[in-house]
């Protein structure tokens, strides 16, 4: 199936931002790079840097380990498509890679970061199909995120009994895993389609595969949702390797409970491009739960944001590398769909 011309430029072209949206996200930048400064001084350089330096050798394993992430988070793209719209490995993990870029720089990173997926997948599957996809994947996001907190929450208590951690754990569980539904049964729901369809007539072409995509799968999707609950868990095992680089003995329990602050974090702090400064807070805010202090806790966030910045700058420089137009990218593994 070969994209359409309009599809084909709408792969290409870059993604713009409205000026507003993009002061908005300078403004919660600087917020959160205010708030990490404020809790560097508040919990002191010099403790800070000794919880930090051991576990430097440890970063290589956490940052391959959340590639790993990455990659089950293609995994279960791939799950969500039609077969007929499937798209080849390494784009499909090259496009996840640029979403998590993105992600890691916006505000709402999750939402941007499927629109940016779609746009440069558009060409081997189509409008309709790709935003399909996106919806998708942020459903899944939030049932996968909210299911795997369930374990934290379990852990949490198997750690502390009942504390305020293991209420904000279940509280993520449900708000998440409804949120989730909800996207998903709208997306299957062929009424608002239509409806969509009339008052939007531009979109109207998209509203079949959109919805004959997003029904292809069940209301809640074994294969996708399993898929990004390996990630999560591929996620948990990264923070468990930078809580023991600090000095901390998290053991499996302690990984899903350190792994569930950042999972609450990252839904509070949704605005803040990265959680930058929230990570940080709701570590430190965390420590004495977590069995420990606020310099060994806060330095697992500081040194999760040193990844996500190394990951960050791998997945812009693969958008720069991005074929423009339909053809083969020499060198490379993007290649365009085959003619009919």
């Amino acid at each position: 199936m070969r994209p359409e011309p309009k599809q084909q430029a709408a792969a290409s072209a870059p993604v713009r931002s409205h000026p507003g949206w993009i002061a908005l996200r300078v403004l919660f930048g600087l917020a959160g790079i205010a708030a990490v400064a404020w809790l560097v001084r508040d919990v002191g350089v010099d403790a800070l840097e000794e919880a930090i330096l051991p576990a430097l050798p440890w970063l290589p394993l956490a940052l391959a380990l959340e590639v790993a992430r990455i990659g089950m988070d293609a995994l279960s793209s791939h799950y969500s498509l039609r077969r007929e719209d499937r798209v080849p490995a390494w784009p499909m993990f090259a496009a996840h890679l640029v979403a998590y870029a993105v992600m890691g720089v916006a505000p709402a990173g999750r939402a941007t970061s499927e629109v940016v997926k779609a746009s440069l997948l558009a060409r081997w599957m189509g409008g309709g199909s790709a935003a399909a996809l996106g919806t998708a994947n942020q459903a899944n996001t939030l049932i996968s995120s909210g299911t795997f907190t369930l374990l934290s929450a379990a852990a949490a208590y198997a750690l502390t009994g009942p504390s305020i951690l293991t209420g904000a754990f279940f509280a993520h569980f449900v708000l998440m895993n409804a949120s989730g539904l909800v996207l998903r049964a709208l997306a299957r729901y062929e009424r608002l389609g239509a409806w969509l369809a009339r008052r939007i007539p531009r979109l109207a072409r998209h509203v079949d595969a959109f919805q004959a995509t997003s029904r292809e799968t069940a209301l809640v999707p074994a294969k996708p949702v399993i898929a990004m609950m390996i990630g999560r868990a591929l996620q948990a095992a990264s923070f468990g390797v930078l809580a023991t680089g600090v000095g901390l003995s998290p053991g499996v329990l302690g990984s899903l409970a350190v792994h569930g602050v950042y999972l609450v974090v990252a839904a509070i702090g949704v605005m803040i491009p990265g959680q930058l400064g929230a990570s940080e807070g709701g570590f430190a805010y965390s420590a004495e739960m977590l069995g420990t202090t606020e310099a060994p806790a806060m330095s697992i966030a500081l040194l999760a944001h040193a990844i996500q910045l190394a990951l960050v700058g791998v997945g812009f420089v693969v958008l720069a590398l991005w074929p423009r137009d339909s053809g083969k990218v020499h060198g490379g593994g993007l290649t365009s769909p085959p003619s009919p």
